[in-house]
């Protein structure tokens, strides 16, 4: 009869550890979401200062730099000490796929620049977009959840502008084996001439 109680106990404890275990997955998802979500606002925060510092916003695709390019009278990199429009964020390695590559760092491609209309979002012109690659799974599914009202279990969409995702500023989707995440930082912007 010892044994059978031994038993039950140490299954009970089991159990409780894997769902313990669970529960500490999904917060961690959601708190690095939130981190992405805050770069996100950072990153619509520090175009919104180069914009009105005098910055065109035609040439956010191709004058504005994530990487190590100086700042001149045609370039602005937005991380550059100088001018301050914002703090190259570190991602917490929890919320990357390979905890190695930092997105927004020299010689990485996990952040760009897409310039592309999107419906629902601005007018007929196209809409700056900034996009960061390498997120996890769980991460971009929670930022969906925070940012567009879905359901954690909801498939994440194929691009950007594509089903439910319609009419986003800011979610993730899903790009081959990539996770991406995109966030609308300026609407009506016309192509530089």
């Amino acid at each position: 009869f010892a044994l059978v109680i031994i038993a039950v106990v140490v299954a009970a404890f089991s159990l409780a550890n894997r769902d313990s275990q669970s529960s500490a997955d999904s917060e961690q998802a959601r708190v690095n979401a939130s981190f992405v979500l805050k770069v996100g606002n950072d990153l619509q925060t520090g175009v919104n200062r180069a914009i009105a510092d005098g910055f065109a916003p035609a040439n956010l695709e191709d004058q504005m730099f994530f990487d190590g390019t100086d700042s001149d009278g045609t370039k602005l990199n937005l991380f550059d000490s100088t001018l301050k429009y914002m703090v190259r964020p570190q991602f917490p390695t929890t919320a990357l796929v390979d905890p190695d590559v930092q997105p927004f760092l020299d010689g990485t491609n996990d952040a760009a620049w897409d310039v592309t209309s999107i419906d629902g979002v601005g007018g007929a012109e196209a809409d700056a977009v900034v996009t960061v690659t390498g997120l996890k799974e769980d991460v971009c599914k929670r930022i969906n959840v925070t940012a567009n009202g879905v359901l954690v279990s909801a498939d994440l969409p194929s691009a950007i502008d594509t089903g439910d995702s319609v009419g986003w500023r800011e979610g993730c989707y899903e790009s081959g084996t990539d996770f991406v995440y995109f966030r609308v930082v300026a609407t009506d912007v016309a192509p530089a001439t």
